[in-house]
């Protein structure tokens, strides 16, 4: 009696998985060897001025990430919207420089692989530089990796969105949008005296 041949939705879904794994590979092989070639590596890329991890495409991506994340940046004056990305900006990298070693090696690999423009087009789904990038074209990108079935997604969405809220809430002109009244001016002496 012949064998039944498993069910052609497995083999449908199994290949499938197998070709996004390959694709991805593919990917991340030629954002790896193409810049290298050309002489272009990230890894040759120092951080922007002022910054000690943030290299520049890292500072664009944080940039359009800050309006799609802080629904609040889009009611405030142009003037005050540039110092507090600016400011949210150096959190970020400041909080990025203070990570361990294997956290800030993951976290490159995840900036390099937005900065390289197909690979962005691809992954993010988006074809206009992080500098040209509407805040709703960002949160697209967002949802699209929050909600994603796959792990490395999710994780990389929740990270930079996280590292984003984080990097702006901090700053005293946030907090009152947050909620927070500010320290307590007793506590905050006894622990600054």
């Amino acid at each position: 009696m012949p064998v039944p041949a498993p069910p052609t939705v497995e083999k449908s879904s199994r290949r499938q998985f197998l070709k996004v794994g390959v694709g991805f590979s593919a990917a991340i092989a030629c954002s790896a060897l193409l810049p290298s070639l050309t002489g272009c590596s990230p890894a040759s890329t120092p951080p922007q001025a002022g910054m000690a991890f943030l290299r520049p495409a890292d500072v664009a991506l944080f940039r359009a990430l800050l309006p799609a994340v802080v629904s609040e940046l889009e009611s405030v004056d142009s003037v005050q919207r540039e110092k507090r990305i600016a400011a949210a900006v150096q959190n970020i990298d400041g909080s990025i420089a203070a990570m361990g070693l294997n956290g800030r090696a993951e976290l490159r690999k995840l900036l390099d692989l937005l900065a390289s423009t197909p690979l962005r087009w691809a992954l993010a789904g988006l074809r206009a530089p992080w500098d040209q990038a509407t805040p709703e074209q960002v949160r697209g990108f967002l949802t699209r990796w929050r909600t994603s079935r796959f792990e490395t997604f999710n994780a990389g969405g929740v990270v930079l969105v996280k590292l984003t809220s984080v990097g702006y809430f901090v700053l005293p002109d946030a907090w009152a949008a947050a909620g927070y009244p500010g320290p307590n001016p007793a506590v905050y002496r006894a622990i600054h005296s």
